[in-house]
Formats: structure tokens, C-alpha cells, sequence
């Protein structure tokens, strides 16, 4: 991919839309390129990007689920009833909703029962091993 043409695409969306409070994004070179970093620094953004590729999955997996299970059905009118509706979400994601990979807990009450276990009592899960499938 070409990273002058993700600068060109940035600078017009500035022009006409206030900037991000955080850009996220997986390692792509475009993303990485000096100049998109330092025009999204210079208009105040924070920058936000994962370790490997494989973990953009479950960045995208949350936004699926937020506009899938909750904004879909809610259908808001306006930016307004969106950014209350998309704080409600992820406050019901993290607080109520249970998850299966958290042995049917929500993450707040896995996060606080974790904490509580000691070192050898707490479960272990893979969740990627950067080994390539034959």
C-alpha cells in the first residue's frame, strides 16, 4: 500500500471533521509511515496500535459486537444518541454481558475474581502463539 495516498485521505478527512481523539490500527506500513503519524499527532490525536496483526481480530471483534448486539437494534438518530448509546454499550459489554471465554462472567467480575486467585490457581488460555498452521 501506498502511504502517501493514506496521507492525502487523512488530510482531507481533517479538513472538514475534527480529528480523533485515538487512531487505531493494526502495523500496516501506511499507518506507521512518519508523515500520517506526525499529521495525526499534530492535530492532538492519541495513536493506538497493536503488537501484531493477529491482534487488530479482537479489537474489530468488540466494535462487531457493539454495532451487531447493541447499536443495531437501538438504531440512534443522530451523533448525539450515538455517543450515548456507544458508551452504554461498552459500559454492558464490560460490566453485564457474559462471555464464555470468561467462564460465563462478565470482564469486570473475572477481572476482580483473577485478581483474587493466586499465581497457580489462575486458568491459563492461548489465545495466539504466532506459530504458523501446517
Amino acid at each position: 500500500m501506498r502511504a502517501k495516498a493514506n496521507v492525502e485521505a487523512l488530510k482531507m478527512a481533517l479538513k472538514d471533521n475534527s480529528p480523533p481523539l485515538i487512531h487505531h490500527s493494526d502495523r500496516g506500513s501506511q499507518y506507521t509511515y512518519k508523515e500520517y503519524v506526525a499529521l495525526l499527532k499534530g492535530h492532538g490525536s492519541k495513536i493506538s496500535m497493536v503488537l501484531s496483526a493477529q491482534d487488530n481480530a479482537y479489537a474489530e471483534r468488540i466494535n462487531r459486537t457493539i454495532k451487531e448486539e447493541y447499536l443495531d437494534y437501538w438504531k440512534p438518530q443522530d451523533i448525539v444518541q450515538l455517543k450515548r448509546m456507544v458508551a452504554k454499550a461498552g459500559q454492558n459489554y464490560n460490566s453485564k454481558r457474559l462471555h464464555n471465554n470468561n467462564d460465563r462472567m462478565s470482564p469486570e467480575k473475572f477481572i476482580t475474581q483473577f485478581s483474587f486467585l493466586r499465581p497457580q490457581e489462575r486458568k491459563l488460555m492461548t489465545i495466539f502463539n504466532n506459530e504458523l498452521i501446517n
